[in-house]
């Protein structure tokens, strides 16, 4: 008697049944897990958000939780995204950017959900630090409510006035990191913007690189 191998077939996949979904699909929470991991990797998210309709969800979902425009090209590219596909706008979370990029673009007026930025120059030591443009200043004074992490970097202020008047655009922060600032003349900010802003600040974390004419002051806390 020879075995029945109905059944052994049947366990085995043909080349013309290849095996389902149901027998390869990983835990929800795997692959989340995976894209998470990914997060720093632009070209891998944008790869596994073209790949399978059922990762594209979480990885533009990250995509867009930490984004970091390295171009003025790659800012107005952003913007366009953001108001075609309005439903994207909660999904950004923290938002890196550059001095001399920021100005024209009042990019915090359509980020509901923003609670951290950073502005840089990502051409440390290549460049003089930028000195803040008013129309940042106003930008942020209006916008930047929302925000409960700042971080400064490479930049310039004319008076320590001038720099505590611009921190003073964000009352909610909590953590406030400045590193490599210059501010151009020595001296005391004023006593009333000095006041003010000891009001307003409740900041659980300060970390702070300022040159002062030719004086460095570093603080950690």
């Amino acid at each position: 008697m020879f075995p029945n191998n109905d059944r052994l077939n049947s366990s085995r996949p043909s080349p013309s049944n290849p095996p389902t979904m149901q027998y390869l699909a990983l835990p929800v929470e795997v692959i989340e897990s995976v894209i998470d991991c990914c997060s720093d990797d632009t070209d891998t998210i944008l790869a596994l958000a073209l790949t399978c309709r059922d990762l594209h969800p979480r990885s533009i979902l990250v995509l867009f939780t930490d984004v970091r425009p390295q171009s003025r090209d790659r800012l107005i590219d952003l913007c366009d995204v953001l108001k075609a596909k309005p439903e994207r706008q909660p999904f950004v979370q923290s938002l890196s950017i550059r001095w001399k990029d920021f100005a024209p673009y009042p990019l915090l007026s359509i980020l509901p959900s923003l609670r951290h930025i950073t502005f840089d120059t990502f051409e440390l030591f290549k460049e003089r630090p930028i000195l803040c443009h008013p129309s940042t200043l106003l930008c942020c004074r209006r916008f930047g409510c929302g925000i409960r992490s700042l971080t400064i970097t490479y930049a310039q202020f004319s008076t320590c006035t001038a720099f505590l008047q611009f921190l003073a655009a964000f009352p909610s922060i909590d953590h406030l990191t400045c590193e490599r600032l210059n501010i151009y003349q020595r001296g005391e900010a004023s006593p009333l913007v000095q006041k003010s802003l000891s009001r307003q600040l409740r900041l659980r974390t300060l970390n702070v690189s300022v040159v002062i004419g030719c004086l460095r002051i570093g603080s950690r806390s």
